[in-house]
């Protein structure tokens, strides 16, 4: 009698069902289609692959054919209306892909190396649809491409290698080469180390301006400071131990016109405060616990070449001449035992180079020439530099403003006093100052009121004592009524005469200036430099004798001035008659060069006045290592680089110059 009752479902529950049953189809037709898409796509060899390409069409980038078991994918591009293939992707009967671009293989697909086997169309879609893209392709194809035109340009640059251009297409053909690598692949020549590395000393700021160029592949700077710790050429190593070594070096390469120098001596000021820099310090003065104040350098000239080198220095701080003395004759010695020659020394007219000087004759005396220390038959010349002397006149005259700016001179020929006046010079600078047309064309104002600082500047004393001033003075002095003018130019011209003798740099300059007293000084009796610096002696003499204590030079000057003319009359006779020589250059016996030397110590240290020892030694390290690194020459070829090892080592155990400019350093 029972009866059973329906139970009806609930709509959540019939809609769950319902959901479920709809995901359950589209699975199964989701999975239908991946086998049927799978049985179109795959294949697992070359009949296979061949029936399931057939369904599909591509793009008109692609050209397909199927030759000698192989289905090619090519693209065609025109050049000058002649066909050529462009790209080729190419499956082989073993379904291995290789791809190719202007017949370069392409070696890397993203991050896939090909060759590799496919599989699956869509391998083989992904990689035609790359490469239609051509993007990072063609930068990748293109590189190979570019290599082939290099070293088809090297190939043709070789054929034409002359001896006049075989350095230029050297340098040429290396380049082509980096341009082969990648940076860190960069391997440079011996010649191109030693060319970057005398750039990079010289001027950092223009090497770095001429490698962000990119006109040239140059080696990063932290490869030339590497050479730099190489070559130990730092002076600071000479102070205690290694006396002299960089001069030891350097005699090596030296021909024997080279080996006979004068010495010479000055000092530059510098800021006393301690430097401590990669494990040392430095500041302190060699002779002394105190702070360096200044810095004694000696510097070798030759006098029958242009070489010249800073070999020693010295930071100081007070200095008697003693001192001075036995430092001096230390070197000189030192310098006697390498090989050198050492014919003198030249200093500036400090009174304690006189003294210091003077100890080298027994009982000290001040004297042109003495015993050589290391040979007793040799003399040893001491010479005060002739431009500070030239700087003392000037001083002098300036000084002399209590008396008017007046020299009274005995004149150069008779016994009659004359006299120079410094205001008649003046003056006409302020006549002709706002003319368009002038006789003293070369006055200035900073030349005739010239400030403390000013007055070390020679440039401004020969405008003071220049033939144009005298022609100046001639012209105009009767016609403005300017006071002595006559007497004021015979003074000027004296000056000027003796500073064109002992200026002479070139043996033709008396030629090209067209000025006989700036010929060579020669032996000869009848030389007119000679007998004029022979009466200037005379002349000199005679004006310290003279009863007067006004307008006159001071007793330093007066000693200087008939020294150094002395000694050079004794100079030229010593060579003429010991080396054989016609003449000598009076301006190989100067300081010049050395006073130019401390420019470049300020210049390279940024243009400070007063610099640090540290800054001394560096830069004089960067010049003596832009004086050894040579390139090599199509005329003197190629020139061995020194290195400077201060460890006493055999010669098979030190280190060749080959194993710093190898081809490994990067």
């Amino acid at each position: 009698m029972s009866s059973s009752s329906a139970i009806r479902e609930s709509p959540s529950k019939k809609r769950q069902r319902l959901e479920q049953e709809q995901i359950d189809l589209a699975v199964k037709e989701s999975l239908n289609s991946k086998h049927e898409y799978e049985l179109k796509t795959m294949f697992t060899n070359f009949a296979e692959f061949r029936n399931c390409i057939k369904g599909y069409s591509f793009s008109s980038f692609w050209i397909v054919v199927e030759k000698n078991e192989n289905m090619l994918f090519l693209n065609l591009s025109l050049k000058d209306d002649i066909p050529s293939i462009k790209y080729a992707v190419s499956v082989s009967n073993d379904l291995m892909l290789n791809a190719t671009f202007m017949g370069e293989r392409i070696s890397k697909y993203k991050k896939v190396i090909l060759l590799i086997k496919v599989n699956n169309l869509n391998e083989i879609f992904d990689i035609l649809e790359y490469f239609e893209k051509g993007t990072i392709v063609e930068s990748e194809s293109s590189l190979n491409d570019k290599i082939h035109v290099i070293e088809s340009v090297i190939k043709n640059a070789e054929d034409i290698f002359t001896d006049k251009n075989k350095f230029f297409f050297e340098f040429f053909l290396e380049q082509l080469h980096l341009l082969k690598c990648k940076p860190e692949r960069y391997r440079y020549s011996p010649n191109i180390l030693v060319f970057a590395s005398l750039l990079f000393y010289m001027s950092p700021q223009a090497y770095k301006f001429l490698r962000n160029s990119h006109y040239m592949i140059l080696p990063d700077p932290s490869t030339i400071r590497k050479i730099g710790t190489i070559l130990k050429n730092s002076p600071q190593t000479e102070e205690y131990t290694n006396f002299l070594v960089y001069a030891k070096h350097a005699f090596h390469s030296l021909k024997d016109d080279d080996l006979k120098v004068f010495l010479m001596i000055d000092e530059i000021h510098i800021k006393p405060f301690l430097d401590y820099k990669d494990g040392n310090i430095v500041g302190m003065a060699y002779n002394s616990s105190n702070l360096a104040t200044s810095v004694q350098v000696f510097m070798l000239q030759s006098l029958f070449s242009p070489y010249k080198d800073v070999i020693h220095i010295v930071p100081i701080d007070t200095f008697d001449a003693s001192k001075l003395f036995d430092l001096m004759k230390k070197v000189i010695m030192g310098l006697e035992e390498i090989g050198f020659k050492v014919m003198g020394m030249v200093t500036d007219n400090n009174s304690i180079n006189h003294v210091a000087a003077s100890n080298f004759a027994n009982p000290p005396k001040l004297q042109v020439k003495y015993d050589h220390p290391a040979d007793k038959s040799r003399p040893l010349f001491y010479v005060t530099d002739s431009v500070h002397i030239l700087k003392c006149v000037r001083n002098n005259w300036l000084n002399n403003h209590k008396n008017g700016y007046y020299f009274y001179y005995p004149d150069f020929d008779t016994l009659n006093v004359s006299t120079a006046s410094l205001s008649s010079v003046r003056k006409l600078y302020d006549l002709e100052c706002s003319s368009l047309l002038k006789f003293g064309y070369g006055l200035t104002r900073k030349a005739l009121w010239p400030t403390n600082l000013e007055r070390q500047n020679v440039k401004l004393a020969l405008k003071l004592f220049s033939t144009d001033v005298v022609h100046a003075l001639n012209e105009l002095g009767e016609k403005y009524n300017l006071e002595c003018y006559e007497q004021t130019a015979k003074f000027i011209n004296i000056i000027s005469t003796w500073w064109d003798i002992v200026n002479v740099k070139t043996p033709d300059k008396g030629e090209f200036k067209r000025n006989p007293m700036c010929e060579p000084l020669t032996s000869s009796p009848s030389d007119k430099e000679l007998m004029f610096l022979k009466q200037l002696v005379s002349w000199v003499n005679k004006w310290e004798n003279l009863d007067s204590n006004n307008g006159r030079l001071s007793k330093e000057t007066f000693l200087a001035l008939n020294h150094t003319t002395q000694a050079f009359i004794e100079i030229v006779n010593h060579c003429t008659k010991s080396f054989k020589k016609e003449y000598i250059l009076l301006s190989k016996i100067q300081t010049d060069k050395l006073e130019s030397r401390f420019g470049q110590y300020r210049s390279m240290a940024g243009d400070q006045y007063h610099i640090s020892v540290r800054q001394i030694y560096e830069t004089e390290s960067k010049l003596r290592l832009c004086h050894e690194l040579k390139l090599a020459s199509h005329k003197k070829g190629s020139i061995t680089v020194d290195i400077f090892d201060n460890s006493e080592k055999n010669d098979e155990e030190k280190q060749p110059i080959d194993l710093i400019f190898c081809d490994n350093n990067g």
